[in-house]
Parts: C-alpha cells; sequence; structure tokens
C-alpha cells in the first residue's frame, strides 16, 4: 500500500510539472491544438496544448519501470510489454496529433503494436469467455482468440478518441476506470494504476480549466493502457470478474461509437466521418458545458461501482446502462415544451 500511494504521488506531481508548463512543453514538441474558423468543429477559445497524454503515460512509464526494478519474481512479461504498447500507441497519437496520419496509417501502426503485446503476453490475450450466470467457458482457438482481442483493442481506441470532445469526459471516465480497475487488479499491479490514477487526478483539474487536452497521443495511450490492464484483470481474476464487467467499464464509450457507426451507416456516410452527432455534442447544444458532465460520469460510476459490489450482476447493470445512456441522449435532443405566453 506504501509503494502505491508513492507512486499515486508521484503521477501527480508528473501531472503538475507538465500542467504548470504545458503551453511551453506543447510548443517545444509542436504539439498543439488550434481553434477551427467559425463554424468548424473546434471550438475552443485559444490554442491549446496537447500534452495531457505526454503526462499520464510518463507516470505510468515510470511507475512500471519502479516494479520491474523492485520485482524479482511476478509480472515482469506483462510489465515490459505494457510499456512498449502504451509508449508505441502514444507515439502513434503524437505523429497524428504533429503531423495527420491518414486513419489506415494509423490503424496500421496501432495494430502493430497491440497485436505483439496479444501475441506474446497471454494475460493481454481473450481466450475465452465466462459471462454472469454461465457455467462454462466459451474457449476461443488461439487465432480466433488473438483477432477477437485485437479487435476489442481497436474498438476501445476508437471508442476513447471519438469521446474526447469536450474537457473532463475522458480523463473522467478514466479517473473511475482507475478505482474499478484498483478493485480488480492483482496486489502487484497496484502501484501502476495508482500512478495512472495520480496524474488523471491532475490533469482533470487542468483539462477543466482549458488549459491542455488530450490529443490523440493522450487518447491512444489511455486506450492502450486500460484495455490491456482490464483484459489482465479479467485473465487474473476471472474467479469473480466476468466478461460483462469489463465491458460495462468502457459501455458508454463504446455504445456511443455503436450509434454512432449504425446511424451514419444508415444515412450513406462513414462510420467515422467527423462530425458533430456524439453524445457529448447533443449535450453541450442543450445545458451547454460542463454542467452535463456529472450526469455521464454518473451513467460510468454508479453501474461499475454496483457491480463490484454486488459481484455476479455486471449483466443487469450493463443492460441499465444501455438504457440510462439512451435515456439521457433522448433528454438531450427531446425539443423543450415552451410554456405558453
Amino acid at each position: 500500500m506504501a509503494m502505491a500511494i508513492f507512486t499515486a504521488l508521484l503521477g501527480a506531481l508528473i501531472a503538475l510539472l507538465v500542467g504548470l508548463n504545458a503551453m511551453a512543453v506543447g510548443k517545444r514538441l509542436q504539439l498543439l491544438d488550434f481553434p477551427d474558423p467559425e463554424g468548424g468543429r473546434k471550438l475552443h477559445a485559444r490554442v491549446t496544448p496537447l500534452v495531457g497524454g505526454l503526462a499520464v503515460v510518463a507516470s505510468a512509464v515510470v511507475a512500471a519501470c519502479i516494479l520491474l526494478v523492485r520485482l524479482e519474481e511476478g509480472p515482469r512479461d506483462a510489465l515490459l510489454w505494457f510499456l512498449v504498447t502504451v509508449v508505441g500507441l502514444f507515439l502513434v497519437g503524437a505523429m497524428d496529433d504533429r503531423f495527420g496520419l491518414s486513419a489506415r496509417a494509423r490503424l496500421l501502426l496501432a495494430s502493430a503494436f497491440l497485436l505483439a503485446a496479444i501475441a506474446q503476453v497471454p494475460d493481454f490475450s481473450v481466450a475465452f469467455l465466462l459471462f454472469s450466470g454461465q457455467q462454462d467457458l466459451t474457449l476461443f482457438p488461439p487465432m480466433i482468440g488473438i483477432g477477437f482481442t485485437l479487435l476489442c483493442f481497436v474498438g476501445l481506441l476508437n471508442a476513447v478518441n471519438m469521446a474526447d470532445g469536450k474537457n473532463g469526459i475522458v480523463i473522467g471516465q478514466a479517473l473511475i476506470w482507475s478505482a474499478v480497475l484498483m478493485l480488480r487488479l492483482p496486489s502487484a499491479m497496484l502501484p501502476l494504476i495508482s500512478a495512472i490514477a495520480g496524474a488523471l487526478a491532475v490533469l482533470f483539474v487542468f483539462n477543466m480549466k482549458g488549459k491542455l487536452f488530450l490529443g490523440d497521443s493522450g487518447s491512444y495511450g489511455l486506450s492502450a493502457m486500460f484495455g490491456l490492464l482490464a483484459i489482465y484483470a479479467w485473465n487474473q481474476g476471472f474467479a469473480d470478474m466476468r466478461a460483462d464487467d469489463v465491458a460495462l467499464i468502457f459501455a458508454i464509450p463504446v455504445f456511443d461509437t455503436l450509434r454512432l457507426i449504425v446511424w451514419r451507416s444508415m444515412q450513406g456516410k462513414s462510420p467515422f466521418t467527423p462530425g458533430r452527432d456524439h453524445l457529448h455534442h447533443y449535450l453541450y447544444a442543450r445545458w451547454g458545458w460542463p454542467r452535463p458532465l456529472p450526469w455521464l460520469l454518473a451513467l460510468v460510476a454508479v453501474p461499475n461501482l454496483a457491480a463490484v459490489a454486488f459481484p455476479g450482476t455486471a449483466l443487469v447493470w450493463l443492460v441499465l446502462t444501455f438504457f440510462a445512456y439512451f435515456a439521457l441522449l433522448w433528454f438531450a435532443t427531446v425539443e423543450p415544451k415552451r410554456r405558453p405566453a
């Protein structure tokens, strides 16, 4: 526990240093987000550094290196490949932030890093499924399991990247994911997730003030680290954790992405065409920002904490989250009744 507290404080310190020097770091690395002209999608008032990802990835890297030095036994291979994959995905996102990679290039580069980790570390791969109430495992042949895992990672990467449209959304959800994984991961991994949580807590404040953004580097890095740790937790603790517990963690961004894929495909558009039809766009248009942020974060926190408190109920909470997501979307889009003059 002492090590977890130390790494949490260390992660917070790293994030604080990056946050206080965000503009200088962003200019040095040329990781800056410029507002669009009037009518564009980027509505922030000023040039904003895209260095949130740097802070949280640096915190995770430092914590993982400390564990590698201290651990004589334990998940050393998992930590090494965690480092390679998270840093690799961060660099892919940073290149996109700076140079603007094509969607195909991003997919190929990200898939290469993810596939290497999945192939090298069995605990990063989904070899079977076991849902709440299910008695027998659904086993995957090795290649099917690797392919299914890669598909899940790519889906999560896109879901998190598409959700990162308003201050506090992704960092706030990631803080909740950190809390859930602290309760799910083996104790050997607690210092790692604590460092990530410490960095995210500080970044949340800077992000809400508009001082920095995650950028693609941050959303890619976060997707990698939380995807890897969630599957690791699943493989280490499937006696108490089910597949629906894992799905529940990332339900809100995944539901929003799946809705957009279906809706845009029905309109004859590419599912990944930029637009202003995400859940957060509707929430912003109806109530402004950040007023709806606590409601959105509650949709993530309440079901996940309930599933931890009441094991075996995640499937119920997943269904309730699905309906709650569409209820919030409906309230955000329905026209309010006007009072008669």
